[in-house]
């Protein structure tokens, strides 16, 4: 089982008008960036139709609560997704929403099994009091927290999700269950070494070892601290293609020494036990 553990859409009716949005913002900050992205129109039916391309089995979807408001329309369709053929999805919520915590409740009751926190769209550091009340919150719920981790190629600086910041929410939550996207910190993996040792963070692969290559020594390096027990592979579908995403992957951990065990663990195992699913 091949499951993609990062991907991004949105409800049929928002998704061209989100996705022009986004991609402005991304030819603003980032003019050099992959010109060819996106790589589907960012619906439910696109992405189903790219993972089935690529021969990915589960894609998991990682929507982020932007405003401080409640988000009980982005968590219901979180829902719905979740129960579409090959999908998955988690909600999201605002750290800085005064309802940020019952609306955990929701998620949990809705039976999504974690959550996405965007510390740069959101504005807020993973250390603040109020995200650090919301990853307990999540802990005692028994929900994932998948952060966005380092730079955002499509904001401005500063960045509020370094890997000192991770690491001081880690040591003030030492129990919560919690990935970092983009190999640990995007453009950010020297910090990623220095800070993660023995923090027991899980870390996903997405929009890093497609596109930064050069980085792969380092990468290996971060994998192997992290362990592989702890890593899943993720695309940022559809910043990424999600076939092309996928050999690179395999071809960079067959180069790089890893056991069919830790590769199969890697591209879906890991995975399957986080969403709670036979593998």
């Amino acid at each position: 089982m091949v499951i993609d553990f990062h991907t991004h859409i949105f409800p049929d009716s928002l998704a061209k008008k989100a996705l022009e949005k986004l991609i402005q913002n991304l030819r603003s900050q980032e003019p050099d960036a992959d010109p060819n992205a996106p790589y589907t129109d960012a619906t439910a039916a696109g992405l189903a139709a790219s993972a089935k391309a690529a021969g990915i089995d589960i894609c998991v979807v990682m929507p982020i609560a932007t405003s401080p408001k409640p988000s009980l329309t982005l968590n219901n369709f979180a829902a719905q997704v979740d129960k579409l053929p090959g999908l998955r999805s988690f909600g999201s919520v605002h750290p800085n929403y005064d309802g940020a915590l019952e609306e955990l409740e929701i998620i949990k009751e809705l039976g999504l099994r974690g959550i996405k926190l965007h510390p740069e769209y959101q504005g807020s550091n993973p250390d603040s009091n109020e995200t650090i009340e919301l990853v307990r919150k999540a802990a005692e719920l028994d929900l994932w927290v998948l952060f966005h981790a380092g730079v955002d190629i499509g904001l401005p600086a500063p960045v509020h999700g370094t890997p000192a910041r991770f690491a001081r929410l880690r040591e003030a939550v030492p129990e919560a269950k919690i990935i970092l996207a983009h190999m640990g910190g995007f453009r950010m993996w020297q910090e990623v070494e220095d800070a993660y040792k023995s923090l027991s963070f899980y870390i996903d692969t997405s929009f890093s070892l497609d596109v930064h290559p050069e980085e792969g020594d380092r990468f290996a390096r971060i994998i192997r601290l992290i362990g592989a027990d702890h890593v899943l592979f993720g695309s940022d579908s559809p910043w990424a293609d999600q076939k092309k995403a996928l050999q690179l992957t395999g071809s960079f951990l067959s180069q790089h020494g890893f056991t069919k065990q830790e590769c199969d663990a890697i591209l879906g195992g890991n995975a399957a036990k986080v969403l709670g699913l036979e593998f």
